[in-house]
């Protein structure tokens, strides 16, 4: 229960962040902001069914595994009905600038790096890496650097990206994912943790610029995986 409480307060507050956000993209319209909010909103539930529901916890594990390929599969459903282009989502390896793609990969492993050694998390097992350097990188940027933007923009139904300012779109994506980590509820409670939502809000701020400026959400899920292993590998060792 405490799962659908969240996403249905999770969606309510991402429907005012992009109705917000439309105010300053004309390209949005309340078509388009209630179908991302659903989209998210889903994401959200079917994400955390596996936390919620032991038996649906299917590839075990000591991390969310099952979540994030549920989450996966949505987003494929989503594609599929929608019948979203590939390049609005950024699905292509070809990138339109090579160079920032490169500069741009080699800054998340440093940012996570910097990160590990400021939090020290501790020594990781193989599992952590191997989840941590997988599964959020594709599961959350198909998300929320792909799917969502493509549907705030009215991309749907073989409808290309419109031209123009991605910004508006770019921070309201980063503001929904910062809250997606700061926010939680348990118990008949809320809580939130500043901390927890800032540096995924930051990441998302440069995860998005990229995958419009390359074209391609390649950077975003290579930075974002490599960023959490380096996280992990030197908070390891500085711990």
């Amino acid at each position: 229960m405490d799962a659908v409480v969240f996403s249905a307060s999770f969606s309510l507050l991402t429907f005012a962040l992009f109705f917000a956000v439309s105010r300053f993209d004309r390209r949005i319209s309340l078509g388009t902001v209630a179908l991302a909010v659903l989209a998210l909103g889903l994401d959200d539930l079917v994400t955390g069914l596996a936390s919620s529901v032991p038996a649906l916890a299917v590839l075990g594990g000591g991390w969310n595994w099952s979540g994030k390929v549920y989450s996966l599969v949505l987003s494929i459903v989503v594609i599929l009905a929608l019948r979203i282009d590939r390049h609005a989502l950024g699905l292509t390896f070809k990138q339109q600038t090579p160079w920032i793609s490169v500069v741009a990969v080699v800054g998340f492993i440093v940012w996570g790096s910097a990160l590990g050694l400021l939090f020290q998390p501790g020594p990781a097992d193989a599992e952590t890496l191997a989840f941590q350097v997988s599964m959020p990188g594709i599961a959350e940027e198909l998300v929320y650097r792909g799917v969502i933007p493509a549907l705030l923009l009215g991309a749907v139904f073989g409808r290309p990206l419109p031209i123009g300012n991605y910004w508006p779109v770019i921070i309201g994506t980063s503001i929904a994912f910062g809250l997606w980590h700061s926010l939680g509820y348990s118990h008949g409670a809320f809580r939130f943790d500043a901390m927890s939502g800032l540096f995924p809000f930051l990441g998302s701020l440069a995860g998005g610029w990229l995958r419009f400026r390359t074209g391609s959400l390649l950077v975003p899920v290579l930075g974002h995986g490599l960023a959490n292993l380096a996280f992990h590998v030197v908070g390891g060792m500085a711990g």
